[in-house]
Formats: structure tokens, C-alpha cells, sequence
């Protein structure tokens, strides 16, 4: 599968036309360009209102405004080169000489992920509503209406972060929908490939990249909590953020725990498969009487304990040294910035 092939995300599409007149590669290019936005967005803002604002403020929106240009680089990434690539690795424990199959539900999902989609639109509404509800933090800029310069500015960058973070929400759904349909088809469990994993590792790293790259939302954390402490409609951020940290581990949970049941359910088949096996050819062993059979037997007996033994020892989890690694730093991540806003404020 050629890598590199930008889909129809409304975020790609953007910034593809800046990379394909760039003379730099694709992250440089679209720091410089997309990633800007919510940067420019911030500086006119304070133009508006004003440079006199609080330290706490200050870090906080430069750290939304990080995460909302990191973003689209994450967002070209994953279309570009993580989806592709775990289509590519799954085709490697798929019994399919062709994977027309495989290919048919990448190509599916290829296009569930360019869809804006109801939950996206519904995501941006709420982001919006936080905003509105939360009138009262403005007010601490001198903001004193909904039409006043400074707060059509901040809804400006509202609506950008959170059109950029509905695309992160599009794509936990991608992963988990995907993952969870190609472990509907019957896939092979090697006991001897390299991962230790039976080759289920291309599951697992999927997974957590996807986490690791929703995880850069929780730079947008302090500011969210210094919304809620002073704006007075807390209700819809603290459901915004335990929606975002709810997606954090189930992007990694679901998918894994559904692929372990359903590598254990085809495990379990091949192991009752070699049983019957193992005692169809024992009793063949007690009732034949000629020695060269018996040899024989006793070989094929051997070979298929030896590969009873590799296939039952196998651990299906896809989960090695370094996936754990990374999904426990994408855990942290939120839980470091929570503690940030609670000792600075």
C-alpha cells in the first residue's frame, strides 16, 4: 500500500496545500502554515484585551494553542503513515493470498475517517456552549457582551481547537471500529513471530499510537480547569474533559481486550483442534503393531505436542515493554497537567 496518499479530512486537505508547494517536508511545513492559526488566533486576542493577564492564563492558552498546532501534524501522521502502516502489518496475520477483504475495510474506514460526521459537529457545539457558559471568565478582560471584539476572537479559536480536537475524536472511533472489524475475520496466531506476541503487535502498537496522539490534548487541560474555576459553568467543561480522558484509555482498552477474547477464541480452537489430534494418534500408537509406523508416529506425535506446547504458551495481549510505556506516559499526560493547575492557580 503506498504511503504518503492524503485522504479527504478537511485538516489534510488544508494542509496539503501547503505542503505540495513546500520545499521543506510535511512537518516543518505545516507548523509553519496550519499550526499557526491558533497561535495568531491567541496574539489577537491579546491585542485586544490586552497584555495585562494573569501568569496562569497566559501559560495555559500558550499550551492550548500548542496543542491545537501539534495537532494537524498528528492528524497528517495517522492518515499518511500510522493507518497505512497497520493495514500493511495486519495483511501479515490475515490467511488471505490477496486481503481483498482487509483491503476493502481499510479502504471503508479510510473514508469513515474523512467524514465530518454528527459526533464531530456535536463536539464543536459543546466546546461552544463551554464557552458560552463561562461568559464570566471573559469578564476578568474587560469583556462585557457576546459581540464584544475580544470574545469573537477567543470563539474564533474555540471553534478552530475544537474542530482540530473533533478530528482527534474521529479518530479514536476509526481505530476502535476498524480493529474491531478485522478481528471479525479469521486471522492466524503465529507462536514463533518475533513480537513473542503471536504477531499481534501491529494491534497493540495501532492502538496506543492512537492514544499517544489524543494525548496531546491535555496541554489544553489547564486552561480548561482555570475556565471552569472562575467562568462559572463548570458542568460542561468537567464533561468535556472526562469525555477526553474517558477516550484516552478506552482508545487503547477497547481495542486490545477485544482483540486478546478474539485471539483466545481462534487459540482455543487450534489448541482443541491439536488435542483431538494428539489423542487420535496416541491411541493409533497403542494399537499399531509395525515398528516403522510406530516410528512414525511417535514423530508426528511429538511434532504436534511440541506445537501444542508453542501455541498454548503464547501470550495474545498485545501489549509489550514499549506499548506500555507509552500508554502509561499517555495516562500521565492529563493527570501531570491537572496537578499543574491545581499548584499554580
Amino acid at each position: 500500500m503506498e504511503r504518503n496518499e492524503v485522504g479527504k479530512i478537511w485538516v489534510n486537505r488544508l494542509a496539503a496545500f501547503f505542503v505540495e508547494r513546500s520545499p521543506v517536508g510535511a512537518t516543518p511545513t505545516i507548523l509553519l502554515t496550519v499550526g499557526l492559526v491558533p497561535y495568531l488566533l491567541t496574539a489577537v486576542f491579546l491585542g485586544v484585551v490586552g497584555l495585562d493577564v494573569r501568569r496562569l492564563f497566559l501559560v495555559s492558552q500558550l499550551l492550548a494553542a500548542t496543542m491545537g498546532a501539534i495537532a494537524p501534524v498528528l492528524v497528517w501522521k495517522y492518515e499518511t503513515v500510522v493507518f497505512p502502516t497497520f493495514v500493511e502489518r495486519a495483511a501479515e496475520v490475515t490467511p488471505y493470498d490477496d486481503n481483498r477483504e482487509l483491503l476493502s475495510i481499510a479502504d471503508r474506514y479510510r473514508a469513515f475517517f474523512s467524514d465530518v460526521g454528527v459526533l464531530s459537529l456535536l463536539w464543536t457545539a459543546l466546546v461552544l456552549l463551554a464557552v458560552v457558559a463561562n461568559v464570566g471568565y471573559f469578564r476578568t478582560f474587560g469583556i462585557t457582551s457576546y459581540l464584544d471584539p475580544g470574545f469573537l476572537v477567543y470563539v474564533l479559536f474555540a471553534i478552530w481547537s475544537a474542530a482540530i480536537t473533533a478530528v482527534g475524536l474521529r479518530m479514536v472511533i476509526t481505530t476502535n471500529l476498524c480493529i474491531r472489524e478485522i478481528g471479525e475475520l479469521d486471522f492466524t496466531i503465529d507462536p514463533l513471530h518475533p513480537d513473542g506476541l503471536g504477531g499481534l503487535s501491529t494491534i497493540g502498537y495501532f492502538a496506543i499510537r492512537t492514544t499517544t496522539m489524543i494525548s496531546i490534548g491535555a496541554l489544553a487541560l489547564p486552561l480548561a480547569f482555570d475556565v471552569a474555576r472562575i467562568g462559572g459553568g463548570s458542568g460542561t467543561v468537567y464533561f468535556l474533559v472526562a469525555v477526553y480522558i474517558g477516550l484516552i484509555i478506552g482508545s487503547f482498552a477497547f481495542p486490545t481486550v477485544y482483540i486478546n477474547r478474539r485471539a483466545n477464541e481462534i487459540k482455543r480452537d487450534l489448541l482443541n483442534s491439536k488435542r483431538e489430534r494428539i489423542h487420535e494418534l496416541h491411541a493409533d500408537l497403542l494399537t499399531n503393531e509395525d515398528p516403522d509406523e510406530m516410528d512414525t508416529l511417535q514423530i508426528k506425535l511429538e511434532e504436534l505436542r511440541t506445537e501444542y506446547d508453542a501455541y498454548d504458551r503464547v501470550n495474545l495481549y498485545p501489549m509489550s515493554l514499549s506499548i506500555a510505556s507509552r500508554l502509561v506516559s499517555s495516562v500521565l499526560l492529563p493527570f501531570a497537567f491537572v496537578l499543574f493547575e491545581t499548584y499554580a492557580a
